[in-house]
């Protein structure tokens, strides 16, 4: 039965998350390649098998090679990804990749198993809204189709993967700086609108209990937030320049797909570690939880610096022998230093910055 069998091949896309023990090799662009057709037969299929298969006039004995061939289709997914090892393909390439075939599955096994349905309920009640769901199920399908075959979809290798994924955090990381400006513009505002003298502030007892009316930052906050927004600034400075430099389908260095992984592992910190910094600074600050979340950013940036570096290899003798090629290799050659070196700065200016808000027994 189809929808058995799609089953099956969901569960076998999850044994293939669990147990990767040696399998098959193959050229990635022949496996995409495999992948994306299959999906459109599979897009072509659910189409007609809808019109099959429409309550009102189902032709059951139609249907049969229909549900045969998506039954093979989806199998030849599942084989395609079993192909797939993350030496030689990458593991974000692959965690991407299941989880939009796994998408694909769970629509077409829900898609068959509305018509199962269909089938089993009286004619004169599949009428009306119920009647429709296989329309609904099937243009669910053909979107996650389109999607998967898109430039958002199934990535060309590791590297794009890892840049899809890097530009998400990138997006969230900014939205974060937006915040804490947001907060210190409105902090400004406040005190140039509405300034206080000594002995002004009127205390009714809400804030004690969570529940006062001010929630703007004060003196002492807006200082804090102030040391910590341009540490922001250049966090997300950084994390975009990785994006345009390192993570380009122009970078001069290869590297093997374990350290674009590593590296995306770094970003995920790095994001989940500024989001925390970014919520210490809303008031009432506590000054220990955010000294303490700036030195928890700092490991994380220390430990990117370390992965960076097979990206920006030493000088060797491989430079030298760049350097006497021609004038284009040696502008490529002086090209990754000055790289190496704006990196190395941003660094060197992030834990300065830091510094200042690390008390000398946490650092």
């Amino acid at each position: 039965m189809p929808d058995y069998t799609c089953t099956t091949a969901l569960s076998a896309v999850d044994a293939r998350d669990r147990e990767r023990s040696q399998p098959e090799t193959s050229d990635l662009s022949v496996i995409c390649k495999d992948l994306h057709s299959l999906f459109s037969l599979i897009y072509s299929l659910s189409t007609k098998l809808s019109l099959a298969l429409s309550p009102s006039s189902p032709s059951y004995s139609a249907s049969l090679p229909l549900l045969q061939d998506l039954a093979k289709h989806a199998s030849g997914v599942v084989y395609c990804v079993s192909l797939l090892n993350e030496v030689q393909h990458g593991a974000t390439f692959i965690k991407d990749t299941n989880k939009i075939v796994k998408g694909i599955l769970e629509s077409l096994r829900d898609l068959v198993q509305t018509f199962i349905e269909f089938a089993a309920c009286d004619p004169s009640s599949t009428s009306g809204m119920a009647g429709e769901d296989y329309l609904v199920r099937t243009a669910a399908l053909h979107d996650l189709i389109t999607t998967a075959q898109g430039s958002n979809g199934i990535p060309k290798d590791n590297r794009s993967a890892v840049r899809q994924n890097w530009s998400v955090n990138k997006a969230t990381l900014e939205d974060g700086v937006s915040e804490v400006t947001r907060m210190i513009e409105e902090a400004e505002g406040d005190d140039a609108n509405h300034p206080t003298a000594d002995g002004d502030d009127f205390n009714d007892g809400w804030d004690e209990l969570g529940l006062g009316t001010n929630t703007s930052l004060n003196k002492d906050e807006l200082a804090r937030s102030k040391s910590v927004y341009p540490i922001l600034r250049l966090i997300v400075l950084l994390h975009k320049r990785i994006f345009l430099d390192v993570l380009s389908s122009t970078c001069p260095v290869s590297v093997p797909n374990v350290a674009y992984d590593l590296l995306l592992e770094q970003s995920h910190s790095l994001l989940a570690v500024a989001d925390e910094l970014v919520a210490t600074l809303y008031p009432p600050q506590d000054p220990d939880s955010v000294y303490k979340e700036v030195a928890v950013l700092m490991t994380v940036i220390t430990t990117l610096h370390t992965r960076l570096q097979v990206f920006f290899p030493v000088d060797d003798g491989l430079d030298v022998e760049l350097n006497q090629l021609s004038i284009q290799d040696t502008s490529l050659s002086k090209s990754r230093k000055v790289n190496k070196r704006w990196f190395d700065t941003c660094f060197d200016q992030i834990s300065r910055l830091s510094s200042n808000l690390i008390p000398p027994s946490d650092g």
